[in-house]
């Protein structure tokens, strides 16, 4: 039943612990009066690749804290209830500890850069763990060869383009081999093109490297350019839905709590089609669209019509 090596991958993941659970957590800013998150419980495994989308203010960013230990290292407050990560708990262990096993890419590249090259970045957490230099330089090479940057090593990380800084960033924490992948807003500061590259390189990771990757995005359209196993919505600190791509983009969810569908879902519901998951509407080039042609084609022609009816009635009042 389970031929493929990815099968047997996530077949052998899930009798496996979570990598990360979050039981019952709330979290409260030590400045604020009201806590951020509220009863969490949310379950991530080895090898998945989970979005995490909500408005501003929903507390995705302050999960992702939580997560890789800047919460309550960095920003205290209060926490009750549990998180494990990786088998280790994040406000017992700290920011270094939790280091070695989730690694960070913030949207901000620029205040992640600690080299004066590329070279430089990529092997500052080789150089803090006294890694020799032959061993360095290799695994500092194989990273950056991975993401596509060997021929920039020798840059200053300021004079690079937005995906550029993204892809060493992204080898900063590939030469640590970490389990976990946690971008928080990857695409924030990327143009549509440049952003389809870095979602692709992330898929590549979590495909080839079998890693647990995690994205804190509002761009939904951008991060469905590849799969994604789960979507994590985010609501005042509240997890409204934790579902498929399929199956959520089915619903009016998302519209309802201030994420912009891909343009084409919002268009076949605006001509009154009733999407199925099964139909694949998570990817347009995928989709099945054959139930839904005749639907758009009228909805197409009712428009026209009323075009055509508001123009004529503009000429004979002119």
């Amino acid at each position: 039943m389970y031929n493929d090596k990815r099968s047997q991958f996530f077949l052998w993941t899930y009798e496996m612990p979570p990598i990360i659970e979050f039981k019952d957590f709330s979290f409260k800013y030590r400045t604020q009066a009201n806590p951020t998150l509220k009863n969490i419980n949310l379950t991530i495994n080895k090898g998945e690749k989970i979005l995490i989308i909500g408005a501003s203010g929903s507390g995705k960013s302050t999960i992702a804290k939580c997560i890789n230990g800047l919460i309550p290292s960095s920003f205290s407050g209060k926490i009750s209830g549990s998180l494990s990560v990786c088998g280790l708990s994040p406000k017992d262990e700290g920011i270094f500890s939790m280091s070695k096993h989730i690694g960070t890419v913030l949207q901000d590249t620029d205040g992640q850069f600690i080299g004066l090259t590329v070279a430089e970045d990529i092997a500052f957490a080789l150089e803090n763990d006294n890694t020799p230099t032959d061993v360095m330089k290799e695994k500092v090479l194989e990273a950056a060869k991975i993401v596509n940057v060997e021929s920039i090593l020798n840059s200053v990380p300021a004079s690079l383009s937005g995906g550029q800084k993204q892809r060493v960033s992204l080898a900063g924490i590939l030469v640590d081999d970490v389990e976990v992948f946690l971008f928080d807003e990857p695409l924030a500061n990327l143009d549509p093109a440049s952003g389809k590259r870095i979602i692709a390189l992330i898929d590549e990771i979590n495909k080839n490297q079998e890693k647990t990757v995690i994205i804190i995005e509002h761009r939904l359209e951008d991060v469905l350019y590849r799969n994604v196993d789960r979507i994590i919505l985010m609501e005042n600190g509240e997890i409204v839905a934790d579902d498929t791509p399929a199956n959520l983009l089915c619903t009016n969810l998302l519209w309802q709590k201030g994420i912009r569908e891909p343009l084409y879902i919002s268009a076949l519901k605006y001509a009154g089609c009733e999407l199925k998951a099964e139909d694949k509407p998570e990817h347009i080039e995928m989709m099945n669209l054959e139930p839904y042609k005749q639907k758009v084609l009228s909805w197409f022609e009712k428009i026209q019509k009323k075009y055509l009816l508001l123009q004529t009635k503009k000429l004979l009042w002119s």
